[in-house]
Protein backbone atom coordinates (compact mmCIF):
# COMPACT_ATOMS: atom_id res chain seq x y z
CA UNK A 1 0.00 0.00 0.00
CA UNK A 2 2.81 2.39 0.92
CA UNK A 3 4.52 1.68 -2.39
CA UNK A 4 1.33 2.56 -4.31
CA UNK A 5 0.96 5.77 -2.34
CA UNK A 6 4.56 6.73 -3.05
CA UNK A 7 4.18 6.08 -6.79
CA UNK A 8 0.95 8.06 -6.87
CA UNK A 9 2.65 10.91 -5.00
CA UNK A 10 5.58 10.95 -7.45
CA UNK A 11 3.26 10.90 -10.47
CA UNK A 12 1.28 13.72 -8.92
CA UNK A 13 4.43 15.79 -8.52
CA UNK A 14 5.39 15.09 -12.15
CA UNK A 15 1.96 16.20 -13.38
CA UNK A 16 2.13 19.29 -11.21
CA UNK A 17 5.59 20.17 -12.56
CA UNK A 18 4.33 19.81 -16.14
CA UNK A 19 1.37 22.00 -15.34
CA UNK A 20 3.63 24.63 -13.79
CA UNK A 21 5.87 25.04 -16.85
CA UNK A 22 5.28 28.32 -18.67
CA UNK A 23 6.02 27.26 -22.24
CA UNK A 24 6.25 30.85 -23.49
CA UNK A 25 9.14 31.76 -21.18
CA UNK A 26 10.74 28.52 -20.01
CA UNK A 27 13.31 28.11 -22.78
CA UNK A 28 13.58 25.50 -25.50
CA UNK A 29 15.50 22.88 -23.50
CA UNK A 30 12.74 22.87 -20.90
CA UNK A 31 10.12 22.51 -23.63
CA UNK A 32 11.95 19.50 -25.06
CA UNK A 33 12.25 17.79 -21.67
CA UNK A 34 8.60 18.56 -20.90
CA UNK A 35 7.58 17.13 -24.29
CA UNK A 36 9.44 13.91 -23.52
CA UNK A 37 7.65 13.68 -20.19
CA UNK A 38 4.30 14.15 -21.96
CA UNK A 39 5.24 11.24 -24.20
CA UNK A 40 3.01 11.82 -27.22
CA UNK A 41 1.51 14.37 -29.58
CA UNK A 42 -1.88 14.07 -31.30
CA UNK A 43 -1.87 15.82 -34.67
CA UNK A 44 -4.81 16.37 -37.05
CA UNK A 45 -4.42 16.90 -40.81
CA UNK A 46 -6.43 16.25 -43.97
CA UNK A 47 -3.72 15.67 -46.58
CA UNK A 48 -0.18 14.29 -47.14
CA UNK A 49 -0.89 10.99 -45.30
CA UNK A 50 2.21 9.22 -46.65
CA UNK A 51 4.51 12.09 -45.70
CA UNK A 52 3.09 12.45 -42.18
CA UNK A 53 3.30 8.70 -41.59
CA UNK A 54 7.03 8.85 -42.26
CA UNK A 55 7.44 12.09 -40.31
CA UNK A 56 5.76 10.51 -37.28
CA UNK A 57 8.20 7.60 -37.38
CA UNK A 58 11.16 9.97 -37.73
CA UNK A 59 9.90 12.08 -34.82
CA UNK A 60 9.53 9.08 -32.52
CA UNK A 61 12.97 7.80 -33.47
CA UNK A 62 14.58 11.18 -32.77
CA UNK A 63 12.81 12.14 -29.55
CA UNK A 64 11.22 8.95 -28.22
CA UNK A 65 7.83 10.69 -28.38
CA UNK A 66 4.92 8.97 -30.12
CA UNK A 67 3.26 11.04 -32.86
CA UNK A 68 -0.36 10.06 -33.43
CA UNK A 69 -1.37 11.41 -36.84
CA UNK A 70 -5.08 11.60 -37.60
CA UNK A 71 -5.90 12.20 -41.28
CA UNK A 72 -9.56 13.15 -41.48
CA UNK A 73 -12.02 15.28 -43.34
CA UNK A 74 -11.06 18.95 -43.10
CA UNK A 75 -14.47 20.17 -41.94
CA UNK A 76 -14.80 17.32 -39.45
CA UNK A 77 -11.38 18.14 -37.99
CA UNK A 78 -12.26 21.76 -37.34
CA UNK A 79 -15.76 20.99 -36.09
CA UNK A 80 -14.20 18.64 -33.54
CA UNK A 81 -11.73 21.28 -32.36
CA UNK A 82 -14.50 23.87 -32.10
CA UNK A 83 -16.81 21.48 -30.25
CA UNK A 84 -14.06 20.86 -27.68
CA UNK A 85 -13.20 24.55 -27.31
CA UNK A 86 -14.67 24.96 -23.82
CA UNK A 87 -13.29 21.73 -22.40
CA UNK A 88 -10.49 22.14 -19.88
CA UNK A 89 -8.50 19.55 -21.85
CA UNK A 90 -9.29 18.61 -25.41
CA UNK A 91 -8.17 15.65 -27.52
CA UNK A 92 -6.15 17.52 -30.18
CA UNK A 93 -2.65 18.86 -29.60
CA UNK A 94 -1.84 20.42 -32.97
CA UNK A 95 -3.50 20.73 -36.36
CA UNK A 96 -3.01 22.13 -39.83
CA UNK A 97 -4.88 25.38 -40.43
CA UNK A 98 -5.85 26.66 -43.86
CA UNK A 99 -8.55 28.15 -46.06
CA UNK A 100 -11.65 29.69 -44.57
CA UNK A 101 -10.83 28.09 -41.20
CA UNK A 102 -8.12 30.66 -40.46
CA UNK A 103 -10.63 33.40 -39.74
CA UNK A 104 -13.07 31.10 -37.96
CA UNK A 105 -10.49 29.63 -35.60
CA UNK A 106 -8.76 32.94 -34.91
CA UNK A 107 -12.10 34.58 -34.13
CA UNK A 108 -12.83 31.75 -31.68
CA UNK A 109 -9.44 32.18 -29.97
CA UNK A 110 -8.75 28.49 -30.46
CA UNK A 111 -4.95 28.48 -30.32
CA UNK A 112 -2.21 28.68 -27.72
CA UNK A 113 0.36 31.38 -28.20
CA UNK A 114 1.76 33.41 -29.66
CA UNK A 115 4.35 30.78 -30.53
CA UNK A 116 6.52 32.74 -32.96
CA UNK A 117 8.79 33.79 -30.10
CA UNK A 118 8.95 30.23 -28.77
CA UNK A 119 10.02 28.17 -31.79
CA UNK A 120 13.83 28.34 -32.25
CA UNK A 121 13.86 28.71 -36.03
CA UNK A 122 10.80 30.91 -36.46
CA UNK A 123 12.98 33.56 -38.14
CA UNK A 124 13.81 31.10 -40.93
CA UNK A 125 10.15 30.70 -41.91
CA UNK A 126 8.31 32.92 -44.43
CA UNK A 127 7.78 36.22 -42.55
CA UNK A 128 4.62 37.13 -44.45
CA UNK A 129 2.94 33.83 -43.51
CA UNK A 130 3.72 34.38 -39.85
CA UNK A 131 1.81 37.65 -40.04
CA UNK A 132 -1.02 37.09 -42.46
CA UNK A 133 -2.88 34.01 -43.74
CA UNK A 134 -5.89 34.18 -46.02
CA UNK A 135 -5.98 37.91 -45.27
CA UNK A 136 -6.30 37.30 -41.52
CA UNK A 137 -3.81 38.73 -39.02
CA UNK A 138 -2.57 35.65 -37.14
CA UNK A 139 -0.28 37.53 -34.71
CA UNK A 140 2.30 34.77 -34.40
CA UNK A 141 -0.17 32.10 -33.27
CA UNK A 142 0.03 30.00 -36.45
CA UNK A 143 3.37 28.56 -37.59
CA UNK A 144 4.16 28.39 -41.34
CA UNK A 145 4.17 24.83 -42.65
CA UNK A 146 4.32 25.13 -46.41
CA UNK A 147 3.76 27.74 -49.09
CA UNK A 148 1.84 27.75 -52.34
CA UNK A 149 1.88 30.42 -54.98
CA UNK A 150 0.09 31.33 -58.17
CA UNK A 151 1.96 32.57 -61.20
CA UNK A 152 1.58 33.00 -64.92
CA UNK A 153 2.12 29.75 -66.79
CA UNK A 154 2.90 30.00 -70.49
CA UNK A 155 4.15 28.26 -73.61
CA UNK A 156 7.50 29.88 -74.53
CA UNK A 157 7.07 28.78 -78.14
CA UNK A 158 4.05 31.09 -78.42
CA UNK A 159 4.85 33.84 -75.90
CA UNK A 160 8.30 35.32 -76.49
CA UNK A 161 8.11 38.29 -74.10
CA UNK A 162 5.71 37.46 -71.28
CA UNK A 163 4.10 40.53 -69.72
CA UNK A 164 5.29 41.80 -66.34
CA UNK A 165 3.21 44.87 -65.58
CA UNK A 166 -0.57 45.24 -65.52
CA UNK A 167 -0.44 47.50 -68.58
CA UNK A 168 1.64 44.96 -70.50
CA UNK A 169 -0.75 42.14 -69.62
CA UNK A 170 -3.83 44.12 -70.70
CA UNK A 171 -2.11 45.01 -73.97
CA UNK A 172 -1.18 41.37 -74.58
CA UNK A 173 -4.73 40.17 -73.89
CA UNK A 174 -6.20 42.79 -76.19
CA UNK A 175 -3.77 41.90 -78.98
CA UNK A 176 -4.15 38.12 -78.57
CA UNK A 177 -7.87 37.38 -78.17
CA UNK A 178 -8.76 34.16 -76.34
CA UNK A 179 -5.10 33.28 -75.81
CA UNK A 180 -5.16 34.12 -72.10
CA UNK A 181 -7.16 31.77 -69.90
CA UNK A 182 -8.09 31.71 -66.23
CA UNK A 183 -10.42 29.46 -64.33
CA UNK A 184 -13.84 30.39 -63.01
CA UNK A 185 -13.03 31.65 -59.48
CA UNK A 186 -15.89 29.60 -58.07
CA UNK A 187 -14.10 26.49 -59.38
CA UNK A 188 -10.46 27.08 -58.39
CA UNK A 189 -7.92 29.23 -56.59
CA UNK A 190 -5.98 30.23 -59.69
CA UNK A 191 -9.04 32.05 -61.00
CA UNK A 192 -9.51 33.66 -57.61
CA UNK A 193 -5.93 34.89 -57.76
CA UNK A 194 -6.39 36.50 -61.17
CA UNK A 195 -9.66 38.20 -60.22
CA UNK A 196 -7.97 39.32 -56.97
CA UNK A 197 -5.24 41.04 -59.01
CA UNK A 198 -7.77 42.61 -61.38
CA UNK A 199 -9.58 44.11 -58.37
CA UNK A 200 -6.27 45.40 -57.04
CA UNK A 201 -5.32 47.05 -60.33
CA UNK A 202 -8.70 48.53 -61.25
CA UNK A 203 -10.09 49.67 -57.89
CA UNK A 204 -7.17 51.13 -55.94
CA UNK A 205 -5.04 48.36 -54.45
CA UNK A 206 -5.41 45.91 -51.58
CA UNK A 207 -3.99 47.69 -48.54
CA UNK A 208 -7.33 49.04 -47.38
CA UNK A 209 -8.70 45.53 -46.76
CA UNK A 210 -5.92 44.40 -44.43
CA UNK A 211 -7.09 43.13 -41.08
CA UNK A 212 -10.83 43.41 -41.76
CA UNK A 213 -12.88 40.59 -40.25
CA UNK A 214 -15.98 41.42 -42.28
CA UNK A 215 -16.72 43.20 -45.54
CA UNK A 216 -16.82 46.97 -45.22
CA UNK A 217 -19.36 48.06 -47.87
CA UNK A 218 -17.64 51.37 -48.66
CA UNK A 219 -14.44 49.51 -49.56
CA UNK A 220 -16.13 47.44 -52.26
CA UNK A 221 -18.35 50.19 -53.67
CA UNK A 222 -16.16 50.58 -56.78
CA UNK A 223 -15.73 46.88 -57.59
CA UNK A 224 -17.99 47.53 -60.55
CA UNK A 225 -14.81 48.81 -62.26
CA UNK A 226 -13.32 45.31 -62.06
CA UNK A 227 -16.49 43.67 -63.40
CA UNK A 228 -16.53 46.20 -66.26
CA UNK A 229 -12.92 45.30 -67.11
CA UNK A 230 -13.99 41.67 -67.52
CA UNK A 231 -17.20 42.32 -69.45
CA UNK A 232 -15.40 44.71 -71.81
CA UNK A 233 -13.09 41.79 -72.68
CA UNK A 234 -15.69 39.05 -72.80
CA UNK A 235 -14.60 38.10 -76.32
CA UNK A 236 -10.88 38.26 -75.51
CA UNK A 237 -10.64 36.07 -72.40
CA UNK A 238 -11.00 32.29 -72.03
CA UNK A 239 -12.64 31.19 -68.79
CA UNK A 240 -11.88 27.57 -67.89
CA UNK A 241 -13.67 25.16 -65.59
CA UNK A 242 -10.89 24.35 -63.11
CA UNK A 243 -7.21 24.74 -62.26
CA UNK A 244 -6.45 21.55 -64.17
CA UNK A 245 -8.67 22.53 -67.11
CA UNK A 246 -6.49 25.62 -67.60
CA UNK A 247 -3.40 23.39 -67.78
CA UNK A 248 -5.12 20.95 -70.15
CA UNK A 249 -6.07 23.78 -72.51
CA UNK A 250 -2.54 25.20 -72.44
CA UNK A 251 -1.11 21.74 -73.12
CA UNK A 252 -3.54 21.27 -76.01
CA UNK A 253 -2.68 24.61 -77.61
CA UNK A 254 -6.09 26.24 -77.09
CA UNK A 255 -4.51 29.01 -75.01
CA UNK A 256 -0.95 30.31 -74.69
CA UNK A 257 -0.99 31.70 -71.17
CA UNK A 258 -2.87 31.07 -67.94
CA UNK A 259 -2.60 31.24 -64.16
CA UNK A 260 -1.46 28.16 -62.24
CA UNK A 261 -0.48 26.92 -58.80
CA UNK A 262 3.24 26.16 -58.61
CA UNK A 263 2.77 22.78 -56.92
CA UNK A 264 -0.08 21.72 -59.22
CA UNK A 265 1.88 22.67 -62.34
CA UNK A 266 4.87 20.63 -61.10
CA UNK A 267 2.60 17.69 -60.41
CA UNK A 268 0.97 17.86 -63.85
CA UNK A 269 4.38 18.09 -65.52
CA UNK A 270 5.63 15.04 -63.63
CA UNK A 271 2.53 13.08 -64.74
CA UNK A 272 3.03 14.03 -68.39
CA UNK A 273 -0.09 16.20 -68.55
CA UNK A 274 1.87 19.33 -69.44
CA UNK A 275 4.76 19.73 -71.84
CA UNK A 276 8.19 20.13 -70.25
CA UNK A 277 8.95 23.39 -72.05
CA UNK A 278 6.26 25.27 -70.08
CA UNK A 279 7.54 28.16 -68.00
CA UNK A 280 6.10 29.97 -65.01
CA UNK A 281 6.80 33.25 -63.23
CA UNK A 282 5.23 35.75 -60.84
CA UNK A 283 4.76 39.01 -62.75
CA UNK A 284 5.79 42.35 -61.31
CA UNK A 285 2.13 43.30 -61.03
CA UNK A 286 1.77 40.55 -58.41
CA UNK A 287 -0.30 37.41 -57.98
CA UNK A 288 -1.57 35.91 -54.75
CA UNK A 289 0.09 33.22 -52.74
CA UNK A 290 -0.05 31.94 -49.23
CA UNK A 291 0.17 28.57 -47.62
CA UNK A 292 -0.93 26.52 -44.66
CA UNK A 293 0.13 26.73 -41.04
CA UNK A 294 0.07 24.65 -37.86
CA UNK A 295 -1.45 25.69 -34.56
CA UNK A 296 -1.32 24.35 -31.01
CA UNK A 297 -4.75 24.08 -29.42
CA UNK A 298 -5.22 26.20 -26.30
CA UNK A 299 -6.57 23.19 -24.39
CA UNK A 300 -4.10 20.69 -25.87
CA UNK A 301 -3.20 17.87 -23.47
CA UNK A 302 0.43 17.86 -24.73
CA UNK A 303 1.37 21.43 -25.56
CA UNK A 304 5.14 21.00 -25.25
CA UNK A 305 5.09 17.94 -27.52
CA UNK A 306 2.95 19.90 -29.98
CA UNK A 307 5.53 22.71 -30.07
CA UNK A 308 8.33 20.20 -30.57
CA UNK A 309 6.37 18.50 -33.38
CA UNK A 310 5.89 21.81 -35.19
CA UNK A 311 9.58 22.66 -34.76
CA UNK A 312 10.44 19.23 -36.17
CA UNK A 313 8.17 19.68 -39.22
CA UNK A 314 9.75 23.12 -39.80
CA UNK A 315 13.29 21.70 -39.76
CA UNK A 316 15.39 21.79 -42.92
CA UNK A 317 15.37 18.00 -43.16
CA UNK A 318 11.60 17.66 -42.95
CA UNK A 319 10.83 20.65 -45.16
CA UNK A 320 13.10 19.18 -47.84
CA UNK A 321 11.66 15.70 -47.40
CA UNK A 322 8.12 17.04 -47.74
CA UNK A 323 9.07 18.92 -50.92
CA UNK A 324 10.73 15.83 -52.43
CA UNK A 325 7.86 13.52 -51.48
CA UNK A 326 4.76 15.59 -52.26
CA UNK A 327 6.05 18.70 -54.08
CA UNK A 328 4.86 21.14 -51.38
CA UNK A 329 7.09 24.21 -51.43
CA UNK A 330 8.89 24.75 -48.10
CA UNK A 331 7.88 27.47 -45.69
CA UNK A 332 11.57 27.96 -44.91
CA UNK A 333 13.35 30.79 -46.71
CA UNK A 334 16.88 29.43 -46.13
CA UNK A 335 16.46 26.22 -48.09
CA UNK A 336 17.85 26.52 -51.63
CA UNK A 337 16.01 24.27 -54.03
CA UNK A 338 16.82 23.22 -57.55
CA UNK A 339 14.32 22.61 -60.30
CA UNK A 340 11.54 24.78 -58.90
CA UNK A 341 9.30 26.71 -61.27
CA UNK A 342 9.39 29.87 -59.16
CA UNK A 343 12.48 31.25 -57.47
CA UNK A 344 12.69 32.47 -53.88
CA UNK A 345 13.60 35.90 -55.27
CA UNK A 346 10.47 35.86 -57.44
CA UNK A 347 8.33 35.06 -54.41
CA UNK A 348 9.95 37.71 -52.24
CA UNK A 349 9.60 40.46 -54.84
CA UNK A 350 6.27 39.82 -56.54
CA UNK A 351 4.05 37.53 -54.47
CA UNK A 352 1.13 39.29 -52.78
CA UNK A 353 -1.06 38.18 -49.89
CA UNK A 354 -4.75 37.44 -50.21
CA UNK A 355 -7.21 39.95 -48.87
CA UNK A 356 -9.41 38.69 -45.98
CA UNK A 357 -11.64 35.68 -46.51
CA UNK A 358 -14.83 37.72 -46.29
CA UNK A 359 -13.75 39.74 -49.34
CA UNK A 360 -12.66 36.62 -51.19
CA UNK A 361 -16.10 35.06 -50.70
CA UNK A 362 -17.76 38.26 -51.90
CA UNK A 363 -15.40 38.42 -54.88
CA UNK A 364 -16.37 34.92 -56.02
CA UNK A 365 -20.10 35.54 -55.67
CA UNK A 366 -19.97 38.94 -57.34
CA UNK A 367 -17.88 37.64 -60.24
CA UNK A 368 -20.45 34.94 -60.91
CA UNK A 369 -23.31 37.44 -60.68
CA UNK A 370 -21.74 40.34 -62.61
CA UNK A 371 -19.58 38.54 -65.16
CA UNK A 372 -20.62 34.94 -65.69
CA UNK A 373 -24.37 35.54 -65.53
CA UNK A 374 -24.39 38.52 -67.85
Amino acid sequence: MKRVLIVTFVLGLAAASLFAVDLKTSGWNTIVSTAKAEGQVIFYAWYFPDYFKEAAADFEKLYGIKAVVIIGDQTANFNKAIAEKNLATGTIDAMIVGGQWVKTTMDLDLFFGPIKGVLPEAHQMAPSLWELQEGVLTKGYLAPFHRNQTGILYDPNRVKNPPQTWEELVKWIDENPKEFGFCDPSKGGTGQSFVHTVIAKTTGGLERYKGDSDVVPSKVANWNLAWKWFTDRRDKLTITMSNNDSIIRLNGGEISMTVGWDDNVSDQMSKGNLFKRAKMYIPQMGLAGGGDTMGVLKNAPNKAAALLWIHFIQSKEQQLKKFQKVGAYPARIDLPLEGTLLSEQDRAKNAIAWFPAAYKNLMINEFVRNVLMK
